[in-house]
């Protein structure tokens, strides 16, 4: 994961950084996805109306990003609460992810690699019915392009796209 940890107008305490370390790692452990990049900024605000204190916090996991913004008076309990939003923010997008995967896996279909173009990442899938279905090694969820061959049995899932059966993931069987 990458991290950054940024004060504005004021010094990052090492305290604070700690806690900020110790936060990233526990949520690390409890997401589907893994947290890519975490950006937190501490800003002293000076006489705002809300506390003189604001807490970023800006996650990136695969296919979203996360953003928290809490204001208070002091920094460590505006840590703890923007981490518990952050959590609370992490879990739900994590079962949103374990849904959409368990629902792509009950549509999954079998099928062989027919053609492959390797220079421009892109072959067909034939499945059991004869259809064929175009694929990008964006779709690839396990394996790597260059390892494909001709034959090689997959199973997929596919959605209609602008010029045909489109694969919306493919992992080699095997």
């Amino acid at each position: 994961m990458d991290v950054h940890i940024e004060g504005q107008n004021l010094e990052i305490l090492p305290e604070w950084r700690e806690k900020i370390n110790e936060e990233l790692d526990r949520l690390q452990e409890m997401v589907f996805n893994p947290i890519l990049h975490a950006r937190v900024e501490i800003i002293g605000t000076r006489h705002h109306h809300l506390g003189a204190f604001e807490v970023h916090l800006v996650l990136t996991v695969a296919g979203d990003v996360i953003t928290i913004n809490h204001q208070g008076e002091f920094v460590p309990p505006l840590l703890v609460e923007a981490f518990d939003t952050l959590s609370r923010r992490l879990l739900e997008h994590s079962r949103i992810k374990q849904r959409e995967i368990k629902t792509h896996e009950e549509f999954a279909r079998q099928g062989k690699i027919i053609r492959l173009f390797p220079l421009a990442d892109y072959g067909f899938i034939e499945d059991q019915d004869g259809l064929e279905i175009y694929f990008h090694t964006n779709a690839l969820k396990k394996g790597k392009f260059e390892k494909l061959a001709r034959g090689t049995r997959v199973k997929f899932a596919f959605e209609d796209g602008e010029k045909g059966p489109q694969a919306t993931w493919v992992q080699p069987l095997g």
